[in-house]
This record gives C-alpha cells, sequence and structure tokens, in this order.
C-alpha cells in the first residue's frame, strides 16, 4: 500500500511548463477580438488590448497615463482617442498589432524590456498606414529579439521625427543600419545607446 505523503505529493512540472502556461496566456491576451474592435471603436479596442498586456495609453487632451483596465474611461464612441502608447515590460506581440490599424492619432510609442517584440513586429507597425501619418516618437529599449531587419523596416514611418534605440544586442551592423535609415528619412534625429 502507498504512504499517503507519496499520493499526495505533487507531480514535477515538466520543464518550462510554468513558462509555456504564461505565454499561452500572453498569446490569448493578444488575440485580436474584430467584433469588439466593431462594437466599441479602434481606440477603446486598442486600449483593451494594450491595459490588458500590462501597457499603459494616454488620451489626446490628457496628461495622464492611462494604467487600470476597468478604470477606462466611458463615454460616446470616438471621444478617447490614443496619443501615446507605453509598452514597458508588456506582452504585446505581433499576434495583436492588428488593434494598431484604426488608431489614428498615435504620435508616441515606447517598446522598451518587451519580450516578444521582434522584427516582424516593427515590420508590422511600420506598414500601418495610419502609423506612417501619425507616429513622431519611437524609442525602443531593450528589446533583444530586434534585429537590423527590424529597425530597417522602420524607414516607412515617413512622419517619424525622433528615434531612440537603446540596449538591443541583436543589431550587429550599426553603421551601415543607421546610415540606410538617415537617407530613407533625412529630417530624422536619431539617438542611439547600443555599447
Amino acid at each position: 500500500m502507498m504512504a499517503l505523503g507519496t499520493l499526495l505529493r505533487k507531480p514535477p512540472l515538466p520543464p518550462g511548463g510554468c513558462r509555456a502556461f504564461w505565454g499561452w496566456l500572453n498569446a490569448v491576451f493578444n488575440k485580436v477580438d474584430h467584433e469588439r474592435i466593431r462594437a466599441v471603436g479602434p481606440d477603446r479596442a486598442a486600449s483593451e488590448w494594450l491595459l490588458r498586456c500590462g501597457a499603459l495609453v494616454r488620451y489626446q487632451g490628457s496628461p495622464k497615463w492611462q494604467q487600470d483596465y476597468n478604470g477606462l474611461p466611458t463615454g460616446p464612441r470616438g471621444k478617447y482617442k490614443i496619443e501615446a502608447i507605453d509598452a514597458t515590460d508588456s506582452c504585446i506581440m505581433y499576434r495583436g498589432f492588428d488593434y494598431l490599424d484604426g488608431l489614428e492619432h498615435v504620435t508616441d510609442i515606447k517598446l522598451e524590456k518587451c519580450m516578444y517584440i521582434q522584427d516582424e513586429c516593427l515590420q508590422r507597425l511600420s506598414e500601418t498606414s495610419n502609423l506612417q501619418k501619425s507616429l513622431q516618437k519611437l524609442e525602443i529599449i531593450s528589446c533583444g529579439n530586434v534585429t537590423d531587419k527590424g529597425i530597417l523596416a522602420l524607414h516607412k514611418l515617413t512622419n517619424l521625427e525622433y528615434l531612440y534605440l537603446s540596449d538591443l544586442p541583436g543589431i550587429r551592423e550599426k553603421e551601415t543600419t543607421f546610415r540606410v535609415l538617415q537617407q530613407a528619412l533625412p529630417n530624422l534625429e536619431l539617438e542611439l545607446d547600443l555599447e
């Protein structure tokens, strides 16, 4: 007969089991709900996505960052327009980037310590026509999956005025990458901290 302690002992988690669970949950948080976008509008739906993933948003005309999902402002559809996104330590990933398509007033995005941000995300960001028109400031900091390819994709953000890049170990061809980007965007102020 087995001892009671043996029966009550929890089985060990498989290697990476806990990490796999969080990866799955983050993917669920990033699943795009197109019906929700149609129902509440792109800014509200994107706000819900960003806050659900741990990011912050700031609306036009407000100096305050919205960080509480349950405290999202209510009002008529279209009243609150996202002007800035701070995705520091958030779990946003490529899968959710369709939420950005309808945003017309975003001037400022900060991607810091975003473990799921990779080159494809930056390419998708730069191909979003509304962001091509509105985005003026972009900061990419400590996103380990970003390489030269992702930075070069930013050339489509034709209104980008300021780009800050820091702690990006995936960037290998610094001089070439930045020269090509500066040629594509001659009015861009490029600030680097990549040593």
